[in-house]
């Protein structure tokens, strides 16, 4: 089976789950007794065949009902209120009050998640104008690295682009597969393709651990402090496995520092999202400058990886010479 096929079904298979899942995050704003007078005030008017009845159509196109533009003006207006009496911001369904842009939520973590997406097409693109395919290895762990990368930004975009219950999930969900997909292959770097059946037991236990977090999630509960506890564990067991195998091959490689830059480069950019804030005009918040940040290191990570595939290559030569 192809790779891309593979990860269709995967999607396909997640997405079925997400679907049957349930919200259950609440913040003060939408605790708030103003709030929900507001909004209630607002939801007589939604069987009228005008507005909020009656939404534009570059709404409607990006999911907008009666019900969420109730929630999107109440939302602003309690917020404008707020800043006008020197209150604080207060977050509405788990996030910070956005302004948005033609129907998109949140336009710039949209554009700073496209800006990743691109990122790896054109590193997959250097990969590949540098490299033979017929002799690398490791392309098509690389490969398949690309399909679980453009996956993940895909779903990061559809969901900033409109924050549904569906949508968020496949965002956690494809994120998280994109964080254990590097760790699978560190290891894979780490032991060697030829050594194939070590390298089919850890495949099968991390696509088991995988498996089992997204059914405890879709069909037992979906946690958030849990989801977040796992993919911060699983990415610092990521950063400390490249790390390791950079302290190890620095000296013979000494390309692997923009794979030390990168790895620690992503996990300090983390720090954005525990400094949590309001969004900067309405617009930027630290999630969004998170991805920003993230979409420069793509090309440092496949510079690294052309490097590590020319010295991979020059190896085998000298081992054919003197074999």
């Amino acid at each position: 089976m192809k790779v891309s096929s593979i990860v269709l079904l995967i999607q396909s298979s997640i997405l079925l789950i997400v679907l049957l899942c349930n919200p259950v995050e609440s913040s003060s704003g939408d605790r708030s007794s103003i709030f929900r007078h507001c909004i209630n005030k607002c939801f007589k008017g939604c069987h009228l065949d005008k507005y909020p009845g009656k939404l534009p159509i570059y709404l409607t196109l990006f999911w907008w009902d009666c019900s969420d533009e109730c929630k999107y003006q109440c939302m602003h207006n309690i917020t404008q209120n707020d800043v006008r009496n020197n209150q604080p911001v207060k977050q509405y369904y788990g996030k910070w009050p956005f302004v948005r842009f033609l129907g998109i939520q949140e336009p710039a973590s949209v554009l700073f998640s496209i800006f990743n997406a691109i990122g790896h097409l054109l590193g997959w693109r250097m990969l590949r104008s540098s490299v033979p395919n017929t002799d690398y290895s490791m392309y098509p762990v690389w490969k398949a690295n690309l399909v679980v990368s453009l996956n993940a930004w895909f779903w990061s975009t559809v969901f900033h682009a409109r924050d549904l219950n569906w949508t968020e999930k496949m965002d956690y969900f494809c994120a998280t597969s994109l964080v254990m997909f590097s760790f699978f292959a560190c290891m894979l770097r780490f032991i060697g393709l030829e050594n194939k059946w070590s390298c089919f037991l850890i495949g099968l236990l991390l696509c088991s651990i995988y498996c089992t977090h997204v059914f405890y999630l879709g069909f037992i509960h979906f946690d958030y402090g849990y989801n977040m506890k796992f993919n911060v564990t699983i990415g610092i067991i990521n950063l400390i496995s490249w790390l390791s195998w950079c302290l190890n091959y620095y000296k013979q490689q000494p390309y692997v520092w923009k794979c030390a830059f990168v790895s620690s480069g992503v996990f300090f950019l983390l720090g954005l999202e525990l400094g949590d804030f309001p969004p900067i005009l309405w617009t930027f918040d630290a999630h969004s400058l998170w991805h920003l940040g993230t979409s420069p290191l793509c090309y440092f990570w496949y510079s690294f990886v052309v490097d590590d595939a020319k010295y991979q290559l020059s190896m085998q030569k000298k081992r054919r010479k003197s074999g």
